[in-house]
């Protein structure tokens, strides 16, 4: 029996949202925050806060880094020590 409950569907939300910036990455440095957050809250129905907490979780698991200074959303820098 699959789980559909707030948790599935918001956990699925995040998993979307993290395949789409990094598939986005995949082609530049860096990609828009706010148009990503304006584009993923008109898909999916979304508070443009709600996305941000999203991008925030994610960001905090290293999947990337967010420039607030600059609207952006960069790849996580490897840092060869």
């Amino acid at each position: 029996m699959v789980r559909r409950d707030g948790a599935e569907i918001r956990k699925e939300r995040m998993e979307e949202l993290a395949r789409f910036i990094q598939r986005s990455l995949r082609n530049s440095e860096a990609i828009s925050l706010s148009i990503t957050i304006k584009s993923f809250a008109y898909q999916h129905g979304l508070r443009p806060e709600r996305v941000m907490e999203y991008l925030e979780i994610l960001e905090g698991l290293g999947q990337f880094t967010i420039d607030r200074e600059h609207d952006l959303i960069k790849k996580v820098k490897i840092s060869n020590e």
